[in-house]
């Protein structure tokens, strides 16, 4: 009886654990290299990449600060986020949802700067930011 209620425990586990999973999927919009100075970049998502409805940022190395992120959406109109924080290798900035509709994301502005200086890399103490700009895919339809 006892292993009984431990195998349905582990298999109503599991199956809540991978649907989970599979709710979440998160797609590579663009990478970035981050220079020490201030800096905006823009990113033009193709494809399926202008519906998604969630971004993040993550850090792939070195130390990001991000100032300022704004979303371009296919009507005109604008999202804004200011101060995001810093971000440093391995970790993402918080969920960033995408206004609902049928609208579709035009464009991305980032503006950020990395910590340290070009001294710094040399002597290989700091290395030049990379971030990964990620969009989450809509739910789909079952």
């Amino acid at each position: 009886m006892k292993n009984t209620i431990l195998g349905i425990c582990a298999v109503l586990l599991m199956a809540f654990s991978f649907q989970g999973v599979a709710s979440t999927e998160w797609i590579k919009i663009a990478d970035k290299t981050v220079n020490y100075k201030t800096e905006t970049d823009t990113v033009t998502p193709r494809g399926s990449e202008k519906n998604v409805t969630h971004i993040k940022l993550k850090c792939t190395q070195g130390t990001v600060n991000l100032h300022k992120v704004v979303i371009n959406m296919s009507d005109g109109t604008s999202k804004t986020l200011d101060n995001l924080g810093v971000l440093t290798k391995g970790l993402s900035s918080r969920s960033i949802s995408i206004p609902k509709g049928d609208l579709k994301i035009k464009s991305i502005d980032l503006t950020y700067d990395s910590v340290g200086s070009q001294t710094l890399a040399i002597a290989g103490v700091s290395k030049k930011g990379k971030l990964d700009l990620l969009g989450k895919k809509p739910a789909s339809k079952q």
